[in-house]
């Protein structure tokens, strides 16, 4: 109606100021997970003029390698988050909680307490890496921080502060049919080769080629001492 009223331009001019923001330049984030979703996000926010941290426990030589040359890394969540303008999950989610190895609420109360009252969060990994409880307090204790994700949450969703989008990662038609591609490359490239690429558990690995008479066998462990020498006795 506004057009029809001749007023659109006058009422877009008039409301731009509902949209303020901040500059991304000078800013800081921080990334948690370097694989190879983080290392792009490092890429793509160091490309913006962002300052960058990140933490990444399992970091491999070729994702390092990836990263900007000005990045720096901590040693912990905790620490790589205290500075940060803005935060971003890069993880897998394992059942459990971190305590028992898992990453299930890893951003809870003891790292939240860690972020500046105006710190941004993106979680578009899992929903259930953030405690939602913790994340509400946090929202609800008068900061100017927010929460965005696109993962629905029944305590965050309607929260003023909290901004829920759709899970649009692959709704488009390309990146469906890269998206089937890839999983059949990815399975052929093992079940041929060994070779492991885009996995989430799993670290990239390529094997040299074998020997037809030869073949080769999975063993799948937890990290322990002794566990390929019980198989092989």
């Amino acid at each position: 109606k506004l057009g029809e009223q001749g007023l659109a331009k006058e009422r877009v001019e008039k409301d731009k100021a509902l949209f303020g923001g901040r500059e991304l330049k000078g800013k800081t984030l921080a990334i948690i997970g370097l694989g190879h979703i983080g290392s792009i996000t490092a890429r793509d926010a160091g490309a913006l003029g962002m300052d960058l941290v990140g933490y990444d426990p399992g970091l491999s030589v070729n994702s390092a390698l990836k990263l900007p040359r000005d990045m720096m890394l901590a040693d912990s969540i905790s620490s790589a988050v205290a500075n940060a303008d803005y935060i971003s999950l890069n993880i897998p989610y394992i059942k459990g909680s971190p305590e028992e190895g898992g990453t299930h609420g890893i951003i809870g109360k003891d790292i939240i307490r860690h972020f500046k009252r105006d710190a941004v969060l993106l979680n578009f990994a899992r929903g259930e890496l953030v405690d939602s409880e913790a994340m509400k307090q946090f929202l609800d204790s008068g900061s100017e921080g927010r929460y965005v994700s696109d993962f629905p949450d029944d305590q965050l969703w309607n929260h003023p502060n909290a901004i829920i989008l759709p899970h649009l990662g692959a709704s488009t038609e390309e990146a469906e049919d890269s998206a089937a591609a890839m999983a059949a490359d990815t399975l052929r490239l093992y079940i041929e080769h060994g070779t492991i690429r885009h996995s989430v558990n799993f670290p990239d690995t390529n094997l040299p080629e074998i020997e037809k008479s030869c073949i080769r066998i999975t063993v799948v462990n937890k990290n322990q001492p002794g566990v390929l020498s019980k198989i092989t006795e």
